[in-house]
């Protein structure tokens, strides 16, 4: 933990990090709450009360800009050390998921040291994002699922049932994992939970959601004159990704110019670089590809009714285009998996090397654990990643969303590296006279 900190702070610092924030619309939404027009946000000629992100984050940073000053370097800096922070506790919490999936010690510690050392993850707290706390919230809630089904715990329980539901609050993709835990606490296969106990973990959960996002969902019934769970975001980033410039992310396709500066120095790893080289690269998206007509019918628009024209568009360009929407679905699962090759950061040997190696060891390091006795516990982090990518297929994805998926990755990882490791350094047997002579095993393992 000690060492995920360093390195994290270190990547804040060395590539000066609170110079170039990429706060995307939480720093407008944290300006507008400092500056006492509420939770607030201006797009194609309107400005009002919002739902383009939810509260949490935007809170966060407006207490900064609070503390040190709107907008101000400072506290761009203290968002990413709280990042910083959240990045070492999750390399504990990755070292504990991996025991409690059925990894022996040797295993949770390979784990964790991965998770302390990636580069994804250790750039990650380089922006003043939302990422590095959601990827720490869905580690503990997979960690405190399984605590629960494995001893009852009550306060596994709770903890499950809070940090779960401000996830969701935070990153709405986990909204229909966390409704369907209500149900399958209730089914879930578990010797330690009584049919009471399971009553009263569903309420629990049931009560946390009411008191976590049943005010701000009140809220947005107020502003908006409907009801909005969460973010009023969905039929935008539909439309995102569907659409007749869709790349099945924001970006655009790169042209064949800033594919070859790119190759040039794809092995840099100076801050220009990897912030997305030169400025021209990455200074597009598709709201850029708006037609006149399009835009006129959004100028001015509530987000209500941009989300209307939204949906419209991206629904009539899927009707009458079915097979590039279902290429477009491949393509969205395929830069979830891997990278984002639309993306200039993605387009460096550090990030392809990263991936490519860690997509290889899960791989391996899941065939292990389904074929091994006893098995790993997966299901329930099957369900909740299998969730959020079937999200990102159907819709719109991008670089920064397989982060959180990578604390399971890593523990995969040190499944399988533990296990080759046992496989090829030979057992040290008891030396002659020493003992029973019996075989130390490498690393003790359950699986």
């Amino acid at each position: 933990m000690l060492a995920a900190l360093a390195l994290r702070l270190g990547a804040i610092v060395a590539l000066k990090s609170w110079e170039h924030p990429s706060a995307m619309e939480h720093r407008a939404l944290a300006i507008s709450l400092v500056k006492g027009t509420g939770f607030s946000f201006g797009a194609f000629g309107y400005y009002g009360p919002s739902s383009v992100q939810s509260p949490p984050y935007p809170l966060l940073l407006a207490a900064f800009f609070k503390i040190y000053g709107t907008d101000a370097p400072g506290a761009y800096a203290a968002a990413m050390v709280v990042n910083a922070l959240a990045g070492a506790v999750t390399v504990w919490l990755t070292y504990l998921l991996a025991r409690a999936l059925g990894g022996s010690p040797a295993m949770g510690l390979v784990a964790a040291a991965l998770c302390a050392v990636w580069p994804t993850q250790i750039y990650s707290v380089t922006y003043a994002q939302a990422i590095v706390l959601i990827t720490a919230c869905m580690t503990a809630v997979m960690l405190l699922w399984q605590r629960t089904i494995s001893n009852g715990s009550l306060a596994a329980w709770i903890g499950f049932s809070v940090l779960g539901v401000l996830g969701a609050l935070t990153e709405p993709v986990l909204l229909p994992i966390m409704a369907l835990g209500g149900l399958l606490i209730l089914i879930w296969p578990s010797p330690a939970l009584k049919f009471a106990t399971r009553l009263r973990n569903a309420a629990i959960l049931l009560a946390a959601a009411i008191v976590i996002i049943g005010p701000w969902s009140v809220r947005n019934r107020m502003v908006h004159g409907k009801w909005v769970p969460i973010k009023n975001t969905f039929w935008v980033n539909v439309w995102k990704g569907n659409n007749p410039h869709a790349t099945g992310t924001d970006r655009l396709v790169m042209s064949a110019e800033d594919e070859a500066k790119l190759r040039e120095r794809r092995a840099a790893v100076s801050d220009t670089h990897m912030r997305g080289g030169d400025a021209t690269m990455d200074d597009t998206r598709q709201y850029d590809m708006l037609t006149p007509e399009e835009l006129a019918r959004l100028q001015g628009q509530s987000e209500v009714g941009v989300e209307e024209v939204f949906k419209d568009l991206s629904t009539t360009w899927i009707s009458e285009n079915p097979e590039a929407y279902w290429k477009l679905c491949l393509v969205r699962l395929g830069k979830t998996l891997w990278i984002d090759w639309e993306n200039p950061k993605s387009h460096n040997i550090v990030y392809v090397g990263g991936r490519a190696a860690l997509l290889v060891l899960t791989i391996m390091g899941l065939g292990i654990a389904l074929f091994r006795r006893p098995r790993w516990a997966l299901m329930y982090p099957a369900l909740l990643i299998g969730s959020c990518i079937l999200t990102y297929t159907l819709t719109i994805t991008a670089a920064r969303f397989s982060i959180p998926f990578e604390t399971v990755q890593f523990c995969l990882a040190g499944l399988a590296i533990v296990s080759i490791v046992g496989a090829v350094v030979p057992r040290k047997e008891s030396r002659e006279g020493e003992g029973e002579g019996e075989p130390m095993p490498v690393a003790a393992s359950p699986v």
